[in-house]
């Protein structure tokens, strides 16, 4: 090892060290001999070699076996302990602009914050305000520092990676060089996280390509090399934006039906489409459906190319050769939630616990929408850490409704609460308290390296529990970011299937908890599913777009969520659950 690594190893051992809360000076004399050491015109490994370590400045005995140990093997002993002590993302942290060892381990201490990922949802949920030395400037830096990061990763979240498709579909039309720009790929068939982007573009006729792959070109990103160019073609120009991967297709008008077919996938989805019509005697590709004569057969829309092979239009999400191409043959697709069918919000936080607006502020925007309820789910009172309610701030809350119900009539606000559920499967507050609320949003916040068996049992007692109206969250997971725990979802949804408990679909794009796959096989076994913003302030409420995508991904229609149903109807629903 050189002297720049030896120097880097000492820098990760004093940093580490002050982290581990270890005495101030034995860090700061880490960092002063690694910085001994990056400017040194010997060589190290010859120094230790000969026994004169001791002239480096700083340099003690300590210090010294540590070096040593370094040489001789490549890594570092104590680093290791030191770092063994916590999670590897803590190093990401350590990496963000003002982050410094006391901070990193404020957040881990309190929040229990270890990742980019918790971090950033910490940030937008408020939670370093109130945090000794953050503070509301501190928070927005933080986010700051972490979206200037996200932009060297490779994979984006679907609202990151739907905001950049969407601002490029915008400029490829503000160009005035197309016909037509849209959103193909698994973009459009819904996904959680994303590593490229597709974008069919039409061009107008006698449109120079030179003049499309110059403007298309244009938008990659600026690196100290040039722009982020993967590869330039006349039908094919692919570039980095923000990062992420974007493929632009140029197509002929009269492919545009079949390309988008094809292009928006999914490959195992098209493949079966493929297979069908080779058996029928037709050929399909992106160009068009083709009779066995090579005669192109007309296709103006996508329903079109799905007619020619004798299926009924398969709506995008749910393209993932999951048994959709049956139904559509039996003329069986369901009909998908669409974000009209909400009529109100469930699972909101107010200002009351880690929210920014007020509960008026929330109820006047749902209205301004077009909701017809709210329901309020502040955090329980383990949740020190966002602000969870006493009972007494509970009954406060308790009398504020009840006078905006008043005076906001006929919308509703539905009181209930987001009750961490316990390690031991137990819900926050005492029973009188939770009878007293019109629901109870049951999550798992903390305690999450769990193994299977024990998160399992938590949770099959959290729904053994009659109070418990919907589960929140179920995996705890944060994409990109952290697993979530692991647990038998074979005896949890048979638990929820018989307690007549509902399931939260976290909107939440840091979240989309539980996935798609997992809301289809609730959904049949008559699980009802709450689309739930987990909103925050006036702006999650928006979180719904990506929530109500997943919805629909998992064949889900307005009889399958309980927040598509009237305010009479969740009343009665709500009471249902109380009253078993």
């Amino acid at each position: 090892m050189d002297n720049r690594g030896i120097a880097d190893t000492l820098r990760r051992i004093a940093v580490f060290s002050e982290l581990s809360g270890e005495n101030p000076f034995k860090a700061r004399a880490f960092e002063n001999v690694a910085r001994a050491v990056e400017k040194l015109p010997d060589s190290v490994p010859e120094l230790c070699a000969q026994g004169r370590l001791a002239e480096i400045k700083g340099v003690g005995k300590g210090i010294a076996e540590v070096i040593e140990d370094v040489v001789a093997t490549g890594r570092s002993a104590l680093l290791e302990r030191l770092t063994s002590a916590f999670p590897p993302g803590i190093t990401d942290l350590l990496s963000l602009s003002g982050m410094g060892p006391k901070r990193v381990r404020a957040v881990y201490d309190s929040l229990g914050v270890s990742t980019l990922g918790e971090m950033e949802y910490a940030c937008r949920e408020n939670r370093l305000v109130a945090l000794a030395g953050f503070g509301e400037k501190m928070q927005a830096n933080i986010l700051k520092a972490i979206e200037f990061r996200k932009t060297t990763q490779s994979s984006r979240l679907y609202s990151e990676a739907l905001a950049i498709g969407e601002e490029l579909v915008s400029l490829a039309e503000a160009s005035a060089l197309f016909s037509s720009a849209e959103i193909a790929g698994s973009l459009r068939r819904g996904k959680a996280v994303f590593k490229d982007i597709d974008i069919l573009l039409i061009p107008k006729t006698k449109v120079d390509p030179a003049r499309i792959q110059e403007l298309l070109l244009s938008f990659a990103d600026a690196g100290p090399d040039g722009p982020a160019v993967i590869g330039a073609g006349e039908t094919k120009v692919s570039i980095r934006r923000q990062g992420l991967q974007v493929d632009f297709r140029i197509i002929a008008a009269e492919s545009h039906a079949s390309a988008l077919q094809h292009f928006t996938g999914s490959k195992e989805h098209t493949t079966l489409l493929r297979s069908r019509a080779k058996a029928m005697g037709l050929k399909m590709s992106e160009y068009g459906v083709f009779d066995s004569s090579g005669k192109p057969l007309p296709s103006r829309s996508e329903s079109d190319v799905y007619g020619h092979i004798g299926l009924a239009w398969i709506p995008a999400e749910i393209r993932e050769a999951d048994g959709e191409i049956e139904a559509a043959e039996a003329g069986s697709l369901p009909a998908l939630v669409e974000p009209r069918d909400i009529r109100g919000m469930i699972h909101v936080h107010t200002s009351a616990s880690d929210g920014s607006r007020s509960l008026d502020e929330l109820a006047r925007e749902c209205i301004r929408r077009g909701y017809a309820y709210l329901c309020v789910s502040d955090h329980s009172r383990t949740a020190s850490y966002a602000g969870g309610l006493s009972i007494d701030a509970l009954a406060a809350q308790a009398a504020e409704i009840a006078a905006l119900n008043a005076s906001l009539a006929p919308f509703r606000i539905f009181q209930g609460i987001e009750s961490d559920i316990l390690s031991d499967g137990a819900l926050d507050y005492p029973d009188e308290v939770l009878d007293a609320l019109d629901f109870v949003l049951g999550s798992v916040h903390s305690k999450l390296s769990m193994d299977s068996e024990a998160a399992t049992e938590r949770l099959l007692k959290a729904i053994s529990n009659p109070r418990l109206t919907i589960l929140g969250h179920p995996s705890g997971r944060l994409l990109l970011s952290r697993e979530g725990y692991p647990y038998d979802e074979e005896r949890v949804l048979e638990a929820l299937a018989a307690s007549g408990a509902a399931l939260e679909h976290n909107c939440n794009p840091h979240r989309l908890d539980p996935g798609w796959e997992v809301l289809k096989r609730a959904a049949r076994r008559g699980i009802r599913i709450a689309i739930d913003p987990d909103a925050h302030d006036s702006g999650g409420f928006d979180d719904m777009r990506y929530g109500i995508a997943m919805a629909r991904k998992a064949w889900l229609g307005k009889r399958d969520t309980i927040n598509c149903m009237s305010v009479e109807e969740i009343d009665a629903f709500f009471r249902k659950r109380k009253r078993s």
